[in-house]
Order: C-alpha cells, then sequence, then structure tokens
C-alpha cells in the first residue's frame, strides 16, 4: 500500500512573525495539548504581541502564551481531509516534533492561503493524524467532576491547559458536558475542551482568597497542566470529598 500524498511544508522558523499571520485566516482553532487533553479556543487569533519574551494573545475570554524558544519548526499541512473537507494549518512543533500549538484554519483554504502567501515553504514527508483514544468514558469518569460541578451551577469558570513553554485558558460559563469518542467534551462556539477517558486519577485542590482551583493528576501520580477555577462556593461539596 502506498503512502498518502504529503501536503506538509515547512516554513521559516519565525513563530512570532507567522503566528501574527493567523487573523487573515478568519476564524480559527488554536489547539493545544497535553497528556490526555486537548483545549482548544475558537475565533479570530489576534491581538498577538511580544511580552517579556513571550508570544502573548489576549482575548475577551482567551489567554495565550507561549516561548518561542520552545518551538523547533514551523510546518503548514493539509494533509487532513475528515467527510471529504479539507483541513488547513500551522503546526509549531517542539524538538521531538510533538504539537506546542496548532492553528487551524475554520474559514476556508483560500484565507488560510492568503495568509501565508509570500512565505517559502520546502516539502516535508507524509506523516499520519494522531490516533483516537481507545479508552472507554462514561459519566462517572472523575475527570468530568469539577466541569460537572461547574455546569450546575450555572458559574463562571476558567479552564487552562499549561506545559512548559505554553499556557492558554479560556474563561466563561460551560452550558453542558458530551461524552462521546471516548472523551469528555465541552463543546461550544469559542472553546473545546476534549479530555481523555481515565486520563485523571484524582484532582488536587487548592482554595485560597475565595476561589478553588482544581489540578488534574494523571494515572501515574503527576499533573499534566488541566485545571479547573471558579469561586470556592461552586465547588465546596466537591472539594471535600477530593
Amino acid at each position: 500500500m502506498s503512502e498518502p500524498v504529503s501536503y506538509r511544508q515547512s516554513l521559516p522558523l519565525e513563530p512570532l512573525a507567522i503566528l501574527s499571520r493567523a487573523a487573515a485566516m478568519g476564524r480559527t482553532l488554536v489547539g493545544v495539548r497535553s497528556a490526555g487533553a486537548l483545549l482548544e479556543r475558537i475565533g479570530v487569533f489576534d491581538g498577538i504581541t511580544e511580552e517579556s519574551g513571550w508570544i502573548v494573545a489576549h482575548g475577551a475570554a482567551h489567554e495565550t502564551r507561549i516561548d518561542p524558544s520552545t518551538i523547533a519548526a514551523i510546518v503548514a499541512d493539509r494533509s487532513e481531509t475528515p467527510h471529504d473537507t479539507i483541513l488547513a494549518y500551522v503546526d509549531f512543533l517542539d524538538s521531538e516534533g510533538r504539537s506546542i500549538v496548532k492553528v487551524t484554519a475554520l474559514d476556508g483554504i483560500e484565507h488560510f492561503d492568503a495568509a501565508l502567501e509570500g512565505l517559502p515553504r520546502s516539502p516535508l514527508a507524509y506523516v499520519p493524524p494522531l490516533e483516537r483514544s481507545a479508552v472507554a468514558v462514561d459519566p462517572s469518569d472523575i475527570g468530568a467532576v469539577p466541569i460537572a460541578a461547574a455546569v450546575d451551577a450555572g458559574a463562571v469558570v476558567t479552564l487552562s491547559l499549561s506545559r512548559p513553554g505554553l499556557f492558554q485558558s479560556w474563561t466563561g460559563k460551560i452550558a453542558r458536558i458530551h461524552f462521546g469518542h471516548n472523551y469528555i467534551n465541552v463543546l461550544q462556539e469559542d472553546v473545546h475542551l476534549h479530555l481523555r477517558g481515565q486520563q485523571v486519577s484524582r484532582w488536587e485542590v487548592t482554595t485560597r482568597d475565595g476561589r478553588s482551583s482544581f489540578a488534574a493528576i494523571g494515572p501515574e501520580g503527576e499533573p499534566f497542566g488541566l485545571s479547573v477555577e471558579g469561586d470556592a462556593a461552586v465547588f465546596a461539596a466537591i472539594a471535600e470529598a477530593a
């Protein structure tokens, strides 16, 4: 069986300059991944600046911070074609080829091409998309507990995901949780969270100045960067049980 055609191309290693072009793509999905969690901000990725050596993008509900020194390669790709639709993105990779932040164009290939026009490119070999999780999930999964509490309370909370060289957060009200494709999902107009089933072994709770923060601890007993934070009253019952 022959290898699929590759549409991957390397771009210049200029993180700030290339991220500053993202707004020209229109609506984008900006995804950051750590262990079994993927947090995606959705909308026009604009207002990108440099602060103390970091690339920063503030929004009404979002914040993204990227250390450009952790980026070893930048790749443009059109290889993923679910439902016969071209899904084009720019992936910012670390030295081991892992995605640090991935910017996917949602308003069509024309906007994607226009945003990257004039940049030199070199062809790269095909890389298959990541496989979906095969780990089952159900509503009793401990990973859903603080998210469900926020839904029940109708309260404003902050979802954040961090890893070395990167931080991304969203603040707002979570309308509901979706369980499917082996993930705990938050699916809203301006944010998606996909948390793999059985990825959270427990939540480590910190309460200070009237706010509680739940840090997800993975199967190996280590935090992997996902947290849920909000008013302590929202989480009072589950904080005692955590």
